[in-house]
């Protein structure tokens, strides 16, 4: 059964109501009141105009620099930002950001879901000014600008943000006036947040005028033949054809959310006028009161990972450079970053953002090899089964940082002549994330150069490990493409340890090793493909 959640059922937000009433200041008529405030606020009309433009380009360059990775950064440092004094420009910026990359409306919708959570009257402004631009736009007749409010309150919609009815309102509003373009935005309004709209029973007899009206609009000859087929196609499309696939932007728990009762019959005012600068004559209490309001809000945000972060950024700022290494990653820390990355994991946080936040570590030089070797704990030190999560977060942060790469490489090396002292099952484990790493091209296959699958360089767990690897590898690729990478000139001699033709026990064991995964007829492939390769 579907929920609205208003605001009714949650925590009351923060009253911000004292912040930044609409109190103009004119020098021509308030003289002297303005020498009074100079005299006892040390921030004067210059210094607030500064501050206001630095505010006003602060806000723009986060939201500008938005991409699906950095949706809990760009919150942060949003929140970082006085955006209750600087709601007007927060409004315009993500406004025209959204209209500029409408495919990205999701992408934007998720961070105002995030801002709604914390500072709800400001996202309600933003709101209000969605419907003010669609409402103009329908009444002088502008289709062309009908598209960008719509998806913006549709996809709120969709993260409890707005109430569904505010969708229906909309599409009421389109078929008074049916064309082809109208309802082009009706089959969209449908496709985005119709499921959400349907499984509202409050909704039924609404949508029964709907499909009436269109129906009507169907059958009617005065419309265009155009406009008829769109309403028909509408109508004989059923709601389960509308169900949206998986969220890429689902980040927000939607009980949670502060949801705001807007309706479009409503007269509300856009208060376009806090786009501009408006003196502030309690400027400095309020951003006081902001800051401290906002550092609370972001360490009960950052409570997840902060002790891992603390415990690294001491590390990197320590500036006694005789200190061993074991001492710079102590038991401790390596205990709190563990602790952090189980958090994440078991929270569903998405890969990336658990890789960027890792990133946000501060390092020195040299040190990416221990992050990784912290992190491989964390993988294994619990770990019956294997969670693919923790390969592909790896993944993303080789995609970030080479250095990470280079470690991960070196690791390997490294630990394959001593791999027989590694627990059973750390050993599978460990064979399956290089198996994720190599199908994914996130480190180089080039680590089998330090192979040798010889009787004397060999142990029965090193065998075991590699034939993991391959039949990892093998679920992951097939057996012809792992041929093909094999076989591949610019590879052939990064393998030629796994090929040793130099005497005849070496040749039984490669013949045995392949056989048992399936892939006896390789070594001969090999061996002729390898003849062929000037050297």
């Amino acid at each position: 059964m579907f929920e609205i959640y208003s605001s009714d059922t949650e925590e009351q937000p923060l009253n911000m109501s004292a912040f930044y009433g609409r109190k103009k200041f004119y020098s021509k008529n308030n003289n002297k009141k303005m020498n009074v405030v100079t005299k006892n606020n040390v921030f004067n009309v210059s210094e607030q105009m500064s501050n206001w433009d630095n505010l006003k380009l602060s806000i723009e360059a986060a939201i500008e620099k938005l991409n699906p990775g950095n949706i809990r950064h760009t919150r942060n440092k949003l929140l970082q930002l006085n955006i209750v004094r600087g709601k007007g420009l927060f409004c315009q910026a993500i406004i025209n950001a959204q209209s500029a990359s409408l495919h990205s409306t999701n992408m934007y919708a998720t961070l105002v879901s995030f801002i709604n959570l914390e500072f709800p009257n400001v996202i309600e402004l933003l709101l209000i000014r969605c419907i003010h631009m669609f409402t103009n736009a329908y009444k002088f007749k502008k289709e062309y600008k009908y598209k960008p409010p719509i998806l913006f309150i549709i996809f709120m919609i969709n993260h409890n943000v707005a109430k569904d009815w505010l969708a229906l309102d909309i599409i009421t509003k389109l078929i008074k006036s049916p064309t082809k373009h109208s309802l082009d935005m009706v089959e969209v309004i449908l496709k985005v947040c119709g499921t959400k709209i349907n499984s509202n029973p409050e909704n039924k007899l609404d949508l029964k005028y709907m499909f009436d009206t269109l129906q009507n609009i169907s059958k009617d000859d005065q419309f265009d033949i155009s406009v008829q087929y769109l309403a028909t196609r509408i109508i004989l499309i059923t709601y389960r054809d509308y169900i949206e696939d998986e969220q890429q932007f689902d980040l927000v728990n939607r009980r949670k959310q502060y949801t705001h009762l807007i309706t479009l019959s409503c007269d509300y005012d856009p208060l376009y006028e806090l786009d501009y600068f408006i003196y502030d004559v309690d400027f400095k209490s309020n951003e006081i009161i902001y800051k401290t309001n906002s550092k609370q809000i972001l360490k009960l945000k950052r409570k997840v990972w902060y002790f891992a972060k603390y415990d690294f950024d001491e590390m990197a700022d320590d500036e006694d450079e005789h200190e061993s290494e074991a001492n710079m990653l102590s038991l401790s820390r390596n205990i709190a970053i563990k602790k952090t990355i189980n958090i994440m994991v078991n929270l569903k946080l998405p890969p990336l953002d658990i890789a960027l936040e890792l990133m946000q570590i501060k390092l020195k030089p040299g040190q990416e090899m221990k992050l990784c070797l912290v992190y491989l704990d964390c993988c294994f030190e619990h770990s019956i089964i294997y969670n693919a999560v923790f390969g592909t977060i790896i993944e993303n942060l080789c995609l970030i940082n080479a250095s990470i790469v280079e470690a991960l490489e070196i690791y390997f090396i490294q630990c394959y002549p001593t791999i027989h002292h590694f627990h059973p099952i750390k050993l599978v484990n460990l064979a399956k994330l290089f198996a994720q790493l190599l199908y994914s091209d996130s480190i180089s296959w080039q680590i089998f150069s330090t192979v040798r699958l010889t009787e004397s360089e060999t142990t029965y767990s090193s065998r075991n490990y590699l034939k993991n690897i391959f039949k990892d590898l093998i679920v992951y690729m097939g057996r012809d493409s792992l041929k093909e990478r094999i076989l591949d000139p610019s590879l052939q001699r990064s393998f030629s340890g796994l090929f040793p033709f130099n005497n005849h026990g070496n040749y039984r064991l490669c013949d045995i090793f392949f056989s048992d995964i399936g892939m006896e007829d390789l070594i001969i492939q090999y061996r002729e493909s390898y003849q062929s390769v000037p050297v």
